[in-house]
């Protein structure tokens, strides 16, 4: 099963029968599996299945639409528990950004946290997922792929949110506030936090 995103709505790849109440299409090839047709099949829901007896193909034709970009962030940890968010245009998200020539994802990762909040003195844990959105940018179809790691703040630096990718808070949470502010996020930061749970 492959799963992308479109903001907050999810496109599933599996093989299998249709589910009641979940809207589906049959895999096929050519510009039935474009991001424009996929999308107008939605209708009001959030959630979409593709149909295939081979659903890495399916997705794979779905990807030939798009450019794919790479880009990698983290989950950053303090030494109490708590985990930073950041709200960039008016959405709870995570730091994160596109990996450079020549960088490794995880050279990636700790790049961005430093250049987003501020915070150096972070240490990588190790891999946590892989999400995958597609929009639409410049005229042109984007499928970003995120890979994401756990990180431990090491020291007590105080976030500065970097306001030039805009980026207008960045916050330290836990507990109930943590979890509001994931579940009124995207879906790729709720399936980063899925997993991020799961390593416990």
């Amino acid at each position: 099963m492959q799963i992308i995103w479109y903001e907050n709505k999810a496109l599933v790849f599996k093989s299998g029968d249709a589910e009641a109440d979940i809207p589906c299409v049959r895999g096929s090839t050519g510009s039935d599996l474009s991001p424009a047709n996929l999308l107008q099949k939605f209708d009001n829901n959030n959630i979409l299945y593709v149909l295939s007896e081979n659903p890495r193909h399916a997705f794979e034709t779905f990807l030939s639409h798009t450019a794919v970009v790479e880009a990698a962030g983290g989950v950053v940890e303090d030494g109490t528990g708590r985990i930073l968010m950041m709200r960039r245009r008016g959405w709870w998200d995570l730091p994160k950004g596109h990996v450079e020539k020549g960088e490794s994802h995880e050279e990636a990762a700790l790049r961005e946290v430093a250049e987003e909040t501020g915070l150096r003195q972070v240490r990588l844990l190790g891999p946590l997922t892989t999400t995958r959105h597609f929009y639409r940018m410049h005229g042109r179809w984007e499928t970003k792929c995120t890979w994401w790691y756990g990180m431990r703040c090491e020291g007590d630096e105080t976030p500065v949110p970097q306001t030039e990718e805009d980026i207008t808070e960045t916050r330290w949470m836990q507990g109930t506030e943590l979890w509001q502010a994931v579940a009124g996020s995207y879906g790729t930061i709720r399936e980063v936090f899925d997993a991020w749970t799961k390593k416990e």
